[in-house]
């Protein structure tokens, strides 16, 4: 496979060119999704459950037990078993847990009697809204095993030192502005380079493309490596968007950004290639575009946890680029990144980014032979 760069200059000077002397494309490019962190940063918050709590006590504890039955039955949390050895900032950092409720030495039992029990619940506070749900209804529980117990909870005695981590202001924006910076970008790379591909053929320009010396390879990566710059672009307007107004934490590296931003967005380009290559207009691909985007943002996470999506529809979040890019950036930019996780997600992103790009690249090569 023989690609010339010359080839390849000419085909991004065109694209940019097209790009820039048309305001409406500029305008859907860089203005639609800088208004979308704006408007969804500042309003979007999400649900709580299936919580994962870990209880650390003493084996024998009564309260203890209580607490994880009732955690368990009341359908909010997933208890985990866990031993009261175990490091309960691990169980977080490692996201084993969500939350972590740990007993005073003495245990539950001593420490409601004397009325004030020094309590403490770790949680995990990157969703903010979440992380204070979380509190008040391990609260709710402690309170009434504490009361089935027949110790005085009347006046408010049990005291929860609540510590939150990730996201200490608790700001529903840190949460969002990571999975904007997904959605936004995907939004644009999918529709804008699908209709570029799309109107080169309706208007009858591909056809003269295919007449020329390029080869299959040079036309395709000419069409979309303009609209992967385009993309890297669009995260870094996001992320400073959301580090210089929102003020949210960025306590990971920019090359681990960088990098699960161009996978997610051959991803994108990849889906976009593969719509072209069946349509025949702009409208076409901007109603194939959507059919994609619907049902691909709701199962990515990032407006509701991939753990409240019932199960018969959560396997094809793990088929979904966006949740893979979603989870990545959300733990770069608001917890410094986890290494295996961050690798992980990033070998299924490349995983489902070859089989795209291989479908693409067939797709497209038939249909320009």
């Amino acid at each position: 496979m023989k690609i010339r760069r010359v080839t390849l200059q000419g085909f991004f000077k065109k694209e940019f060119t097209q790009i820039v002397r048309d305001p409406k494309m500029l305008f859907a490019i860089f203005f639609i999704p800088l208004i979308q962190t704006i408007m969804f940063g500042l309003a979007l918050t999400s649900e709580v459950k299936n919580v994962e709590l870990a209880v650390l006590a003493k084996p024998n504890s009564r309260v203890a037990r209580d607490i994880r039955a009732r955690a368990q039955a009341s359908g909010w949390f997933k208890v985990l078993p866990v031993s009261q050895e175990a490091d309960p900032a691990s169980l977080i950092e490692s996201r084993r847990a969500e939350a972590v409720l740990i007993a005073p030495k003495e245990g539950f039992e001593k420490a409601l009697e004397r009325g004030n029990a020094p309590i403490q619940l770790l949680v995990n506070a990157i969703n903010a809204q979440r992380a204070q749900q979380v509190n008040g209804y391990v609260q709710q529980i402690v309170a009434e095993v504490a009361a089935e117990r027949g110790y005085n909870v009347s006046a408010g005695l049990i005291q929860l030192d609540q510590r939150v981590l990730f996201n200490h202001n608790l700001d529903t924006t840190s949460y969002m502005i990571p999975a904007l910076m997904v959605m936004s970008t995907f939004i644009v790379l999918l529709v804008v380079c699908g209709m570029a591909i799309a109107k080169e053929k309706e208007t009858g320009t591909m056809e003269k493309l295919i007449a020329s010396p390029c080869t299959v390879e040079e036309i395709m990566l000419g069409k979309t490596l303009p609209y992967f710059v385009i993309g890297l672009a669009i995260v870094g307007l996001v992320l400073f968007v959301g580090v210089a107004w929102f003020g949210i934490p960025f306590r990971g590296n920019l090359w681990l950004v960088g990098v699960n931003a161009a996978l997610f967005a051959l991803s994108a380009l990849a889906v976009a290639l593969i719509i072209s290559t069946v349509v025949s207009t702009q409208q076409q691909a901007m109603m194939g575009s959507m059919l994609y985007l619907l049902p691909g943002i709701l199962l990515s996470g990032v407006f509701f946890p991939v753990a409240n999506i019932p199960p018969v529809f959560r396997w094809m979040c793990y088929l979904n680029p966006m949740m893979y890019s979603v989870v990545n950036f959300r733990a770069v930019i608001l917890k410094g990144g986890d290494a295996a996780l961050f690798w992980s997600n990033c070998f299924w992103l490349a995983a489902i980014c070859v089989v795209l790009c291989a479908l693409a690249y067939k797709n497209f090569k038939s249909t320009l032979n």
